[in-house]
Protein backbone atom coordinates (compact mmCIF):
# COMPACT_ATOMS: atom_id res chain seq x y z
CA UNK A 1 0.00 0.00 0.00
CA UNK A 2 2.74 2.28 1.02
CA UNK A 3 4.33 1.62 -2.71
CA UNK A 4 1.29 2.73 -4.68
CA UNK A 5 0.54 5.88 -2.46
CA UNK A 6 4.31 7.06 -2.52
CA UNK A 7 4.20 6.12 -6.59
CA UNK A 8 0.74 8.41 -6.73
CA UNK A 9 2.63 11.43 -4.75
CA UNK A 10 5.61 11.43 -6.90
CA UNK A 11 3.35 11.43 -10.51
CA UNK A 12 1.58 14.45 -8.95
CA UNK A 13 4.45 16.52 -8.82
CA UNK A 14 5.47 16.68 -12.07
CA UNK A 15 5.09 19.17 -14.34
CA UNK A 16 2.11 19.34 -17.04
CA UNK A 17 3.68 17.86 -20.15
CA UNK A 18 4.41 20.38 -23.01
CA UNK A 19 4.60 18.96 -26.44
CA UNK A 20 7.04 20.16 -28.26
CA UNK A 21 6.37 21.89 -31.73
CA UNK A 22 7.90 21.09 -34.66
CA UNK A 23 8.17 23.93 -37.27
CA UNK A 24 9.48 23.25 -41.09
CA UNK A 25 11.60 25.72 -42.46
CA UNK A 26 10.76 27.40 -45.78
CA UNK A 27 13.33 27.49 -47.63
CA UNK A 28 17.51 25.86 -47.20
CA UNK A 29 19.99 28.23 -45.94
CA UNK A 30 21.36 31.15 -48.65
CA UNK A 31 24.57 30.10 -50.27
CA UNK A 32 26.43 27.31 -52.82
CA UNK A 33 25.98 23.96 -52.66
CA UNK A 34 26.92 21.02 -53.99
CA UNK A 35 23.87 18.37 -54.68
CA UNK A 36 25.55 14.29 -53.97
CA UNK A 37 22.79 11.76 -55.53
CA UNK A 38 23.02 8.14 -53.31
CA UNK A 39 21.83 6.30 -55.82
CA UNK A 40 19.71 2.90 -54.86
CA UNK A 41 18.88 0.11 -56.37
CA UNK A 42 16.95 -1.54 -53.58
CA UNK A 43 14.94 1.42 -52.16
CA UNK A 44 14.48 5.21 -52.84
CA UNK A 45 17.24 7.19 -54.03
CA UNK A 46 18.87 9.99 -52.05
CA UNK A 47 19.87 13.58 -52.96
CA UNK A 48 22.12 15.35 -49.94
CA UNK A 49 21.98 19.17 -50.68
CA UNK A 50 25.15 19.96 -48.83
CA UNK A 51 26.78 23.26 -48.11
CA UNK A 52 29.81 23.78 -50.19
CA UNK A 53 31.53 25.58 -47.96
CA UNK A 54 31.34 23.58 -44.76
CA UNK A 55 29.92 20.31 -46.63
CA UNK A 56 26.87 20.72 -43.55
CA UNK A 57 23.75 19.34 -44.65
CA UNK A 58 21.08 21.64 -45.27
CA UNK A 59 18.27 19.17 -46.63
CA UNK A 60 17.36 15.98 -48.96
CA UNK A 61 15.33 14.91 -51.97
CA UNK A 62 13.95 12.05 -52.65
CA UNK A 63 13.53 10.47 -56.14
CA UNK A 64 13.00 6.54 -56.86
CA UNK A 65 15.34 3.50 -57.51
CA UNK A 66 18.21 3.91 -59.76
CA UNK A 67 18.13 7.51 -59.92
CA UNK A 68 19.87 9.98 -61.86
CA UNK A 69 20.49 13.97 -61.79
CA UNK A 70 21.31 16.81 -64.05
CA UNK A 71 20.47 20.05 -62.59
CA UNK A 72 19.60 23.86 -64.47
CA UNK A 73 22.73 26.34 -65.02
CA UNK A 74 21.02 28.36 -61.87
CA UNK A 75 21.35 25.35 -59.78
CA UNK A 76 17.49 26.11 -58.70
CA UNK A 77 16.16 23.43 -60.64
CA UNK A 78 17.06 19.56 -60.17
CA UNK A 79 15.95 17.02 -62.72
CA UNK A 80 15.90 13.56 -61.31
CA UNK A 81 14.95 10.07 -63.61
CA UNK A 82 14.02 7.03 -61.62
CA UNK A 83 11.77 4.20 -62.02
CA UNK A 84 9.22 3.31 -59.30
CA UNK A 85 8.48 -0.49 -59.22
CA UNK A 86 4.98 -0.91 -57.64
CA UNK A 87 6.36 -4.99 -56.37
CA UNK A 88 9.73 -4.06 -56.21
CA UNK A 89 11.01 -7.34 -57.91
CA UNK A 90 7.52 -8.06 -60.27
CA UNK A 91 5.12 -6.69 -61.93
CA UNK A 92 4.99 -3.33 -63.69
CA UNK A 93 7.46 -0.28 -63.28
CA UNK A 94 6.62 2.98 -63.97
CA UNK A 95 9.76 5.65 -65.14
CA UNK A 96 9.69 9.31 -64.09
CA UNK A 97 11.12 12.71 -64.96
CA UNK A 98 10.61 14.84 -61.52
CA UNK A 99 11.59 18.34 -61.02
CA UNK A 100 12.20 19.61 -57.85
CA UNK A 101 12.53 23.02 -56.63
CA UNK A 102 15.69 22.99 -54.84
CA UNK A 103 15.94 26.01 -52.57
CA UNK A 104 12.70 24.52 -51.39
CA UNK A 105 13.46 20.78 -51.58
CA UNK A 106 10.03 20.40 -53.20
CA UNK A 107 8.96 18.65 -56.13
CA UNK A 108 7.17 20.79 -58.29
CA UNK A 109 5.70 18.31 -61.37
CA UNK A 110 6.38 14.98 -63.08
CA UNK A 111 6.23 13.54 -66.32
CA UNK A 112 5.88 9.83 -66.85
CA UNK A 113 8.62 8.40 -69.19
CA UNK A 114 9.16 5.57 -72.12
CA UNK A 115 9.22 2.58 -70.24
CA UNK A 116 12.89 1.97 -72.11
CA UNK A 117 14.39 4.85 -69.51
CA UNK A 118 17.60 3.84 -68.33
CA UNK A 119 18.30 1.50 -65.39
CA UNK A 120 22.30 1.87 -65.02
CA UNK A 121 25.06 3.68 -62.97
CA UNK A 122 24.68 7.29 -62.52
CA UNK A 123 26.92 9.19 -64.87
CA UNK A 124 26.16 12.61 -66.28
CA UNK A 125 26.42 11.67 -69.61
CA UNK A 126 22.68 9.50 -68.34
CA UNK A 127 20.22 12.83 -69.21
CA UNK A 128 21.26 16.34 -70.51
CA UNK A 129 19.78 19.82 -70.73
CA UNK A 130 19.39 21.82 -73.80
CA UNK A 131 20.66 25.19 -74.42
CA UNK A 132 17.89 26.81 -73.35
CA UNK A 133 17.20 24.20 -70.57
CA UNK A 134 13.93 23.73 -72.36
CA UNK A 135 14.39 20.16 -73.43
CA UNK A 136 15.61 16.91 -71.44
CA UNK A 137 17.19 14.46 -73.28
CA UNK A 138 17.50 10.58 -71.19
CA UNK A 139 19.16 7.89 -72.62
CA UNK A 140 17.25 4.78 -73.40
CA UNK A 141 18.36 0.90 -73.46
CA UNK A 142 16.19 -2.16 -73.60
CA UNK A 143 19.22 -3.31 -74.29
CA UNK A 144 18.95 -1.71 -77.39
CA UNK A 145 19.57 2.11 -77.34
CA UNK A 146 17.59 5.14 -78.41
CA UNK A 147 17.25 8.74 -76.90
CA UNK A 148 13.91 10.25 -75.47
CA UNK A 149 13.25 14.10 -76.23
CA UNK A 150 11.84 15.40 -73.34
CA UNK A 151 9.57 19.11 -73.93
CA UNK A 152 9.81 20.21 -70.38
CA UNK A 153 6.83 22.95 -71.56
CA UNK A 154 4.43 21.04 -72.65
CA UNK A 155 5.91 17.88 -70.19
CA UNK A 156 5.60 14.98 -72.45
CA UNK A 157 7.98 13.16 -74.86
CA UNK A 158 8.31 14.44 -78.42
CA UNK A 159 10.29 11.87 -79.90
CA UNK A 160 12.54 8.71 -79.33
CA UNK A 161 15.80 9.06 -81.26
CA UNK A 162 17.37 5.26 -82.31
CA UNK A 163 21.51 5.08 -81.81
CA UNK A 164 22.19 1.84 -82.75
CA UNK A 165 25.54 1.03 -81.07
CA UNK A 166 25.74 4.60 -79.91
CA UNK A 167 25.84 5.58 -75.84
CA UNK A 168 25.30 8.79 -73.49
CA UNK A 169 23.45 12.04 -74.24
CA UNK A 170 25.85 15.06 -74.83
CA UNK A 171 24.07 18.43 -75.17
CA UNK A 172 25.44 20.56 -78.10
CA UNK A 173 26.32 24.18 -76.12
CA UNK A 174 23.90 26.16 -78.59
CA UNK A 175 21.21 25.13 -80.33
CA UNK A 176 18.46 21.79 -79.80
CA UNK A 177 21.13 19.37 -80.47
CA UNK A 178 23.27 16.45 -78.70
CA UNK A 179 26.11 13.88 -79.60
CA UNK A 180 26.43 10.39 -78.61
CA UNK A 181 29.30 8.02 -78.47
CA UNK A 182 29.42 5.09 -80.88
CA UNK A 183 31.30 1.92 -80.61
CA UNK A 184 32.54 2.50 -84.71
CA UNK A 185 34.80 4.62 -82.84
CA UNK A 186 32.61 7.71 -83.78
CA UNK A 187 30.70 10.81 -82.42
CA UNK A 188 27.39 11.26 -83.30
CA UNK A 189 25.31 14.40 -83.48
CA UNK A 190 21.70 14.68 -84.02
CA UNK A 191 19.61 17.81 -84.48
CA UNK A 192 15.82 18.14 -83.64
CA UNK A 193 12.84 20.43 -84.19
CA UNK A 194 10.07 21.55 -81.85
CA UNK A 195 7.67 19.20 -83.48
CA UNK A 196 9.61 16.34 -82.34
CA UNK A 197 11.43 15.58 -86.45
CA UNK A 198 15.22 15.06 -85.91
CA UNK A 199 17.94 14.34 -88.05
CA UNK A 200 20.12 11.36 -88.95
CA UNK A 201 23.16 10.55 -86.91
CA UNK A 202 25.86 12.70 -88.60
CA UNK A 203 28.93 10.81 -87.13
CA UNK A 204 32.41 12.03 -87.37
CA UNK A 205 35.48 10.73 -88.42
CA UNK A 206 36.67 7.82 -86.49
CA UNK A 207 38.40 9.89 -83.54
CA UNK A 208 39.31 6.41 -81.04
CA UNK A 209 39.63 2.79 -80.92
CA UNK A 210 37.02 0.61 -78.76
CA UNK A 211 39.20 -2.40 -78.84
CA UNK A 212 42.47 -1.19 -78.53
CA UNK A 213 42.11 2.42 -76.52
CA UNK A 214 38.17 3.00 -75.65
CA UNK A 215 36.66 6.07 -74.34
CA UNK A 216 35.16 6.63 -70.83
CA UNK A 217 31.62 7.42 -71.42
CA UNK A 218 31.73 11.16 -69.24
CA UNK A 219 33.17 14.01 -71.10
CA UNK A 220 32.92 17.85 -70.10
CA UNK A 221 32.30 20.82 -71.58
CA UNK A 222 35.17 23.60 -72.68
CA UNK A 223 33.83 26.37 -74.43
CA UNK A 224 32.76 24.56 -78.18
CA UNK A 225 33.95 21.94 -77.47
CA UNK A 226 33.87 18.03 -75.64
CA UNK A 227 36.82 16.74 -73.77
CA UNK A 228 37.16 12.80 -73.28
CA UNK A 229 39.87 10.88 -71.69
CA UNK A 230 41.12 7.28 -72.95
CA UNK A 231 41.34 4.22 -70.82
CA UNK A 232 45.14 4.69 -71.24
CA UNK A 233 45.48 8.54 -70.73
CA UNK A 234 44.95 10.37 -73.92
CA UNK A 235 42.58 13.83 -73.83
CA UNK A 236 40.30 14.46 -77.00
CA UNK A 237 39.01 17.30 -77.88
CA UNK A 238 35.96 17.47 -80.22
CA UNK A 239 34.13 20.22 -81.84
CA UNK A 240 30.43 19.73 -81.99
CA UNK A 241 28.94 23.24 -83.19
CA UNK A 242 28.87 22.05 -86.92
CA UNK A 243 26.71 19.33 -88.96
CA UNK A 244 28.81 16.71 -87.63
CA UNK A 245 31.33 16.34 -84.65
CA UNK A 246 35.43 17.05 -85.32
CA UNK A 247 38.27 15.26 -83.76
CA UNK A 248 40.00 19.45 -82.72
CA UNK A 249 42.89 18.27 -80.77
CA UNK A 250 44.43 15.22 -78.84
CA UNK A 251 47.40 14.25 -76.57
CA UNK A 252 49.04 11.98 -74.59
CA UNK A 253 49.14 12.54 -70.47
CA UNK A 254 50.75 9.53 -69.04
CA UNK A 255 53.94 9.09 -71.34
CA UNK A 256 56.87 9.48 -69.09
CA UNK A 257 54.79 8.92 -66.10
CA UNK A 258 56.31 5.75 -63.97
CA UNK A 259 53.78 3.23 -62.56
CA UNK A 260 51.53 2.60 -65.54
CA UNK A 261 48.99 5.64 -64.16
CA UNK A 262 45.68 5.77 -65.98
CA UNK A 263 42.52 7.15 -65.66
CA UNK A 264 39.60 5.34 -63.93
CA UNK A 265 36.35 5.95 -61.95
CA UNK A 266 32.70 6.71 -63.11
CA UNK A 267 32.36 10.87 -62.76
CA UNK A 268 36.01 10.69 -63.59
CA UNK A 269 36.60 14.69 -65.12
CA UNK A 270 35.75 17.78 -64.14
CA UNK A 271 36.85 21.04 -66.04
CA UNK A 272 37.54 24.23 -64.55
CA UNK A 273 36.70 26.29 -67.15
CA UNK A 274 38.22 29.96 -66.24
CA UNK A 275 41.76 28.27 -65.74
CA UNK A 276 41.46 26.03 -68.90
CA UNK A 277 42.27 23.35 -66.31
CA UNK A 278 41.12 19.62 -66.29
CA UNK A 279 41.17 17.76 -63.14
CA UNK A 280 41.45 13.31 -63.39
CA UNK A 281 41.10 10.92 -61.20
CA UNK A 282 44.13 8.56 -61.58
CA UNK A 283 45.49 4.90 -60.74
CA UNK A 284 48.33 3.60 -60.86
CA UNK A 285 49.21 -0.20 -62.48
CA UNK A 286 46.42 -0.01 -64.75
CA UNK A 287 45.74 -3.04 -66.58
CA UNK A 288 42.53 -4.41 -68.89
CA UNK A 289 39.57 -4.11 -66.53
CA UNK A 290 40.44 -1.36 -64.35
CA UNK A 291 38.80 1.61 -65.49
CA UNK A 292 36.50 1.73 -63.05
CA UNK A 293 38.79 1.33 -60.30
CA UNK A 294 38.83 4.16 -57.37
CA UNK A 295 41.88 7.19 -57.84
CA UNK A 296 44.96 7.36 -55.62
CA UNK A 297 45.54 10.96 -57.14
CA UNK A 298 43.96 13.86 -59.24
CA UNK A 299 45.84 14.97 -61.56
CA UNK A 300 45.55 19.08 -63.07
CA UNK A 301 46.10 18.97 -66.55
CA UNK A 302 46.57 22.35 -68.53
CA UNK A 303 44.80 22.28 -71.66
CA UNK A 304 46.32 25.68 -72.77
CA UNK A 305 49.94 24.00 -73.12
CA UNK A 306 48.76 20.22 -72.90
CA UNK A 307 50.92 19.74 -69.68
CA UNK A 308 50.96 18.10 -66.38
CA UNK A 309 50.71 20.90 -64.04
CA UNK A 310 50.30 18.56 -60.11
CA UNK A 311 49.46 15.05 -59.03
CA UNK A 312 47.41 15.36 -55.80
CA UNK A 313 47.21 12.52 -53.47
CA UNK A 314 43.62 11.40 -52.28
CA UNK A 315 42.28 8.20 -50.71
CA UNK A 316 39.40 6.35 -53.19
CA UNK A 317 37.40 9.05 -54.95
CA UNK A 318 35.00 7.38 -58.13
CA UNK A 319 33.76 10.58 -58.77
CA UNK A 320 34.36 14.10 -59.12
CA UNK A 321 33.19 18.12 -59.49
CA UNK A 322 34.95 21.78 -59.39
CA UNK A 323 33.66 24.82 -58.83
CA UNK A 324 33.99 27.61 -62.23
CA UNK A 325 35.84 29.97 -60.02
CA UNK A 326 39.22 31.53 -61.03
CA UNK A 327 40.02 29.71 -57.08
CA UNK A 328 38.33 26.35 -57.69
CA UNK A 329 37.55 24.12 -55.37
CA UNK A 330 36.92 20.27 -56.28
CA UNK A 331 34.75 18.26 -54.09
CA UNK A 332 35.06 14.17 -54.44
CA UNK A 333 33.30 11.08 -53.59
CA UNK A 334 34.27 7.26 -52.53
CA UNK A 335 32.44 4.36 -53.09
CA UNK A 336 31.78 3.86 -49.24
CA UNK A 337 30.00 7.34 -49.44
CA UNK A 338 32.59 9.78 -48.44
CA UNK A 339 32.40 12.83 -49.51
CA UNK A 340 35.54 15.06 -49.71
CA UNK A 341 36.50 18.80 -50.44
CA UNK A 342 39.65 20.34 -51.57
CA UNK A 343 41.08 24.07 -52.67
CA UNK A 344 43.10 23.71 -55.94
CA UNK A 345 45.57 26.26 -55.21
CA UNK A 346 46.21 28.06 -58.85
CA UNK A 347 49.43 29.57 -57.62
CA UNK A 348 51.04 26.28 -56.99
CA UNK A 349 49.71 24.57 -60.34
CA UNK A 350 46.40 23.44 -58.75
CA UNK A 351 47.90 21.59 -56.12
CA UNK A 352 44.84 20.32 -53.59
CA UNK A 353 44.51 20.82 -49.81
CA UNK A 354 42.10 18.66 -48.24
CA UNK A 355 39.68 21.31 -46.09
CA UNK A 356 36.65 18.64 -44.93
CA UNK A 357 35.53 15.60 -45.36
CA UNK A 358 32.27 13.84 -44.51
CA UNK A 359 31.60 9.96 -44.01
CA UNK A 360 28.70 8.21 -45.02
CA UNK A 361 26.85 10.10 -47.23
CA UNK A 362 26.12 7.65 -49.85
CA UNK A 363 28.10 5.89 -53.15
CA UNK A 364 27.35 5.69 -56.69
CA UNK A 365 26.90 9.32 -56.92
CA UNK A 366 27.14 12.67 -58.93
CA UNK A 367 27.87 15.86 -58.29
CA UNK A 368 26.06 19.43 -58.87
CA UNK A 369 26.74 22.82 -57.93
CA UNK A 370 24.42 25.37 -57.63
CA UNK A 371 23.60 28.41 -55.44
CA UNK A 372 26.06 31.45 -55.12
CA UNK A 373 29.11 31.57 -57.01
CA UNK A 374 32.33 30.40 -54.12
Amino acid sequence: MAFFASTASFASEQKPFEPEVLTVEQRIAPGPNILVLDQSWKGATRINVMNADDLSNKGILSAGLVGQLTLTKDGKTAYTVSAYGKRITSGPTEFVLEEHDVPTLTVKREIILNPKTINGKTMGSMVGLTEKEDYAIIQNATPATSLSIIDLKAGKEIAEVPTPGCWGVFPAKKGLAFSTICGDGTLAKVEFQPDGSFSVLNKSAPFFDADKDPIQPVAERAGDDLLFVTYDGKVLRMNDSGKQPVLKDKFHFTQGVDGDWAPGGIQLMAYNEPNQVLFVLMHPDAKDGSHKNPAEEVWALDMKSKKLLFRTSVHDLVSIMVSNDKDPVLFGMTEEGTVTRYEMDKEAKFAGRLTKKVEEVGEWTIFGLTGAPL
